[in-house]
């Protein structure tokens, strides 16, 4: 297989696009497993984050199959070409909404704590009406979301840290931007995930008003963590999917 050097600054979109083409042209058959990532990295000479990155976006989109302890195959039945474009857009920014929920959770697990420590009890019961409102809005998807949205904003506001509540609002609603991608592809909003959702949002408003900083930053990282879990499940797969090969 003859594959052209590519630029390391647009590596894992470009290694996306030229393995795609491959398989579009025949030259990588349905069925042909893939040299391990690391032999990948070095026949394309980029770094093998990039080569991981391209393989989880691949398989995402349909290209590729990843079967554990195997190997990496091209799919019996690729993805249709002309959803490509908006489907390789969709699955890149999934990789790097990875590095935006590490941050999510990293601001707004302190948030948590130090809404626990100045909430008032006007900021307990906005809270407690806004999970109240979620649990009701389990049939409407884009309902759930905005209350999602302004749970978190009002939670922040508890806070009483103007800078944090400025973060928070870039954060959140950044991967609000993601929401049509997660709900077709990963299932986030299914009913037994806004559930545990709605019951985590509840814990935490019930640790905020007992002053319980500590378990307030604990429930707020399983909180987040019910979307996290549910990427790196279905689009960000462990890394050792690839080094098994």
């Amino acid at each position: 297989m003859k594959l052209d050097t590519i630029q390391i600054a647009s590596a894992p979109e470009a290694l996306v696009k030229q393995i795609i083409a491959k398989i579009q042209s025949g030259e990588l058959e349905p069925g042909y497993c893939l040299p391990s990532q690391r032999q990948l990295a070095k026949m394309f000479n980029v770094g093998l984050g990039s080569v991981r990155e391209a393989i989880k976006v691949l398989n995402t989109l349909g290209y590729l199959r990843v079967v554990r302890g195997k190997g990496t195959f091209v799919a019996e039945t690729p993805a249709k070409s002309e959803q490509m474009g908006l489907q390789l857009h969709q699955a890149l920014e999934a990789v790097s909404l990875a590095d935006l929920l590490k941050a999510r959770e990293l601001v707004e697990c302190e948030v948590a704590y130090l809404a626990a420590r100045d909430a008032s009890p006007q900021d307990i019961e906005q809270l407690r009406q806004i999970t109240t409102r979620m649990e009701a809005s389990f049939s409407d998807t884009q309902t759930f979301y905005d209350l999602d949205f302004d749970f978190h904003l009002h939670l922040a506001e508890a806070a009483s840290n103007k800078a944090l509540l400025e973060i928070v609002k870039l954060l959140v609603d950044r991967a609000h931007s993601h929401i049509g991608f997660m709900d077709n592809s990963l299932s986030i909003s299914m009913p037994f995930n806004v559930e545990k959702a709605v019951s985590t949002a509840r814990t935490i408003v019930q640790y905020i008003e007992a002053g319980d900083g500590e378990n307030a930053r604990q429930e707020m990282y399983r909180h987040l963590n019910i979307v996290t879990f549910e990427l790196k499940r279905d689009v960000l797969a462990d890394d050792e999917t690839g080094d098994a090969e």
